[in-house]
């Protein structure tokens, strides 16, 4: 539903949701830097295993910082942090399964 100008909490959610998209823009964005930097070495399956690990912490660490903006009431905030691992995590799941399956 898109916001109406009468209703003030729709005009709430505007900012949430571009800061949502955003977060999933920056995060394939960073994941795109990330697997063109493990593919170009001689050691393919190594390098893409070991930013496999590295995405996972990273993505951990990050959705416990949007939770905590969460519970601040920080939405904007929560919502672009909380939006950043899922491109990565998707993504390489599905590198880890062409790569080892």
């Amino acid at each position: 539903m898109l916001p109406r100008s009468r209703r003030p909490h729709d005009q709430l959610l505007r900012p949430t949701l571009i800061a949502g998209i955003g977060g999933l823009v920056v995060g394939h964005i960073l994941w795109l830097i990330g697997i063109s930097v493990a593919t170009s070495g001689e050691d393919v399956s190594f390098r893409v295993l070991i930013l496999s690990a590295v995405i996972a912490v990273v993505a951990a660490v990050v959705g416990l910082v949007a939770w905590r903006k969460y519970q601040r009431k920080q939405m904007v905030w929560a919502a672009f942090l909380g939006c950043v691992p899922v491109s990565p995590l998707i993504f390489t799941l599905i590198v880890l399964g062409v790569t080892y399956l």
